[in-house]
């Protein structure tokens, strides 16, 4: 006979059941380069005035717990930003530092938030280093059991700002490839408000600052919208956005930058990746709750009579 001890079994073994949420985005940019009307690098001998900074920043979290790293240095002084890995969660995966490659999923590679970066080379030639900066990120989330309500949230960005003057007045070109990769993955197990989603976001701006007034912008959806995958418990199974890893080259060329004219830049990188699950019991777990219930019931009634 099941007694109310096979209840108490089952309900201790509920969230037993494996079930798997996974997100990832990753964003690779390759020599980039700001480009003058004659197509050649700009080195920093061609603006009158230039100052700003490269920053980066790393976010992982999981349930609450959050793991944070930032760096920032200036844009002239040849040394980039450089976080180290982030992670936070009961299985962070063993991954070196500055590895952008894939997971392969499913099933999920644990129960985790992570969040890694990555800045070398420069937009423009410096001394006689010469142009190719190239900027990765990588943001992920997984959860590969049912604990209740589990969540992996990772962000990480990387963003170059800098104000200057050009010597004379020209057309800026901005040049770059990319290989932009992101995937949501949800089992067709995971219970009810599951949902696991990931996204690229990239763009470029160029503000006039006496006018305060944007005079070039340029966010192709390659690296924005078209990036955006989602799956969740009532539609699972893995969505993944540039699975074969095509490289995309892109140019874009501002109006006439006048000289003595103060412009400002702005280059925003970011990938973002968040998995959430809900708790699930095992079908047979169920049934043994449910013919508990049913036993306690009968021997209640049997009592009574």
């Amino acid at each position: 006979m099941v007694t109310a001890a096979a209840v108490t079994l089952g309900l201790a073994a509920m969230g037993s059941a494996q079930a798997d949420t996974f997100a990832s985005a990753i964003l690779d940019i390759n020599n980039f380069r700001l480009l003058n009307g004659a197509g050649v690098a700009y080195s920093a001998a061609d603006f009158a005035t230039l100052s700003g900074t490269n920053d980066a920043h790393a976010t992982a979290s999981w349930n609450g717990i959050f793991a944070n790293g930032a760096d920032s240095q200036p844009i002239l002084s040849g040394i980039q930003p450089n976080v180290p890995r982030q992670c936070a969660g009961p299985s962070c995966p063993v991954l070196g530092e500055n590895n952008f490659n894939r997971f392969v999923v499913p099933p999920s590679p644990g129960t985790f938030g992570y969040a890694d970066q990555a800045l070398t080379g420069s937009v423009i030639s410096i001394g006689a280093v010469p142009a190719g900066a190239h900027a990765q990120t990588r943001a992920d989330a997984a959860t590969a059991a049912n604990e209740n309500i589990t969540s992996g949230n990772s962000d990480v960005g990387t963003s170059t700002t800098f104000a200057f003057q050009l010597g004379q007045s020209d057309t800026m070109t901005v040049a770059f490839d990319a290989n932009p990769y992101t995937a949501a993955f949800v089992s067709g197990d995971a219970g009810a408000t599951s949902n696991a989603n990931a996204r690229l976001s990239w763009s470029i701006n160029i503000v006039d600052l006496s006018t305060n007034t944007s005079v070039f912008s340029f966010a192709p959806s390659e690296l924005n919208a078209e990036s955006n995958v989602s799956r969740t418990d009532a539609d699972p199974g893995l969505l993944e956005y540039n699975a074969a890893g095509q490289v995309f080259s892109f140019t874009a060329t501002t109006p006439l930058l006048t000289a003595g004219t103060t412009y400002q830049i702005t280059i925003q990188h970011n990938t973002l990746a968040n998995a959430l699950q809900q708790e699930v019991p095992e079908p047979a777990t169920l049934a043994i709750v449910a013919a508990g219930l049913l036993s306690m019931s009968l021997v209640s009634r049997r009592r009574k009579s």
